[in-house]
């Protein structure tokens, strides 16, 4: 079974990419939304190391504590030490579970794909590029960032780079900057270089 890694910087589009591997049978593991349930995990732990100013009703505030992680290095590097060996635990599990179920191959979707150490579990890596000017009218659009928000997420991620990737796992860059079809286009002919069918059910 084949473990591909899709990744990018914010807003390039790489859950687009992913509903296209998934439309192919191929399993889809949102890294994203594995976070969103470890910061329900971890509520008592994160409080205590940021404070209750990161609640909306007795609940984690996602948007409070972005805004204060990702205009500190040293807060962000603390959240992930909390949340990411929980959520590399979760893709470990899931990987397996695809294994013993016979599946092709098995997508883990996740921008911080290197940071998190997820490459060492991927054949295969994708990487999701886009104008920076389009990652920004998008997260305007879908999150409302502003200007100074987006650009202190994307300094966040200055280390999700082709280059470092590329060091340690094949690595094959997609231009997001053209249409549904396009991109559908893409994926296939990318599962065809590595010998994953389009038509099966994973």
């Amino acid at each position: 079974m084949l473990v591909i890694g899709i990744t990018g910087k914010a807003c390039a589009g790489k859950n687009v990419y992913a509903s296209v591997f998934a439309s192919f049978g191929y399993p889809v593991v949102d890294v994203d939304t594995l976070g969103h349930a470890v910061l329900t995990e971890s509520k008592a732990e994160l409080v205590e190391t940021f404070g209750t100013g990161i609640l909306t009703e007795q609940s984690i505030d996602r948007k409070k504590l972005g805004s204060l992680v990702f205009s500190d290095p040293q807060k962000l590097t603390l959240l992930e030490g909390i949340t990411h060996p929980r959520m590399i635990e979760s893709c470990k599990r899931l990987i397996q579970e695809a294994r013993l179920q016979g599946k092709a191959a098995i997508i883990l979707n996740a921008a911080l794909l290197t940071r998190m150490g997820l490459d060492a579990l991927c054949d295969h890596i994708v990487f999701i590029q886009a104008p920076f000017l389009v990652r920004y009218l998008r997260a305007k659009k879908r999150e409302r960032l502003s200007w100074k928000r987006f650009l202190a997420r994307d300094r966040a991620q200055k280390d999700i780079e082709v280059v470092a990737m590329a060091k340690k796992k094949p690595v094959k860059v997609l231009h997001n900057n053209r249409s549904r079809t396009v991109i559908h286009r893409q994926v296939a002919t990318y599962c065809a270089t590595i010998g994953l069918s389009i038509s099966s059910l994973g």
